[in-house]
């Protein structure tokens, strides 16, 4: 039986969800790709390739830009702190240790910090699951991140928060938003927005949005309450990353593969999607 993960599926402890820490939406989406190439059975981090025609797609960039792109969002990567609450006190690392370009291969192989194992790796309890192909979609910052923290609730069917401890995990400084209403139109009535938007054929492409409740202390709105919706929608794919366990050879080393087929469903089904699967996300 093939017990390779579901492709497009990144997992993540629920700890790192919930850590503190600003990324673009290009870095978000770039070590949500990598975090999606993690096996749950891998034991240690692998340098993780992404062909540079891939992160094209994935950052809506023009191909012959990505290069000089790439340069860049790698260099702002490198340098991007996250703090995560432990039970001794807090961590303060970066995301990535290093990154290399590919030249021969037209790719760009990233490696996360050690530090980030227990968070990523052999997770069996308190993780969440996040679609690359929902999560992908987002537009703004704080989507991909209020995305995450409500998917974390999603079987409880609610997540309260109060207004500066979300503003903390969104990495949102006490300089801006300042007023509630602006919080409110830049970050939250844009995500809900996202959340809901719709495909050509009238599908949503997110599987949840939300209702927000307003709790107030005295005359300030203090906390909010989301209600999480769930909702039918469409998943298409973005692109298929290679993972580190379709790479590894039998001596442990990464290795090239075999050319995956041109078609998109042969494509698919080579990923290990099943055919009727395959037809889902194209049809």
């Amino acid at each position: 039986m093939d017990k390779r993960k579901k492709p497009f599926t990144a997992i993540q402890s629920n700890k790192l969800i919930e850590a503190r820490y600003s990324l673009t939406v290009g870095e978000q989406r770039l070590i949500l790709a990598m975090v999606s190439m993690i096996h749950p059975d891998d034991i240690d981090f692998y340098d993780y390739e992404i062909a540079v025609k891939n992160i094209s797609i994935l950052l809506n960039i023009d191909l012959t830009n990505a290069y000089r792109e790439i340069e860049k969002i790698t260099d702002r990567l490198m340098e991007r702190m996250l703090y995560i609450s432990e039970e001794t006190g807090w961590l303060k690392i970066g995301w990535v240790s290093s990154c290399r370009y590919n030249k021969n291969k037209g790719s760009v192989s990233l490696s996360f910090d050690p530090k980030l194992k227990p968070y990523l790796l052999h997770l069996r309890r308190e993780f969440t699951k996040c679609k690359l192909t929902v999560v992908t979609r987002f537009q703004s910052i704080y989507s991909i991140r209020i995305y995450q923290l409500l998917k974390q609730y999603k079987g409880i069917g609610y997540r309260e928060f109060r207004v500066d401890e979300l503003k903390d995990i969104l990495g949102i400084g006490t300089e801006k938003y300042t007023k509630f209403n602006q919080f409110k139109v830049w970050v939250l009535n844009q995500a809900k927005k996202e959340f809901e938007k719709k495909d050509e054929s009238g599908k949503f492409k997110c599987d949840l949005t939300f209702e927000l409740e307003k709790i107030r202390e005295g005359r300030r709105i203090a906390r909010l309450k989301f209600i999480i919706i769930e909702q039918e929608y469409h998943e298409t794919p973005i692109f298929i990353p290679d993972t580190a366990e379709d790479k590894k050879q039998p001596g442990g080393e990464i290795g090239n593969t075999e050319t995956p087929p041109e078609d998109v469903k042969d494509r698919l089904v080579y990923y290990g999607i099943s055919p009727k699967q395959a037809d889902g996300f194209i049809g």
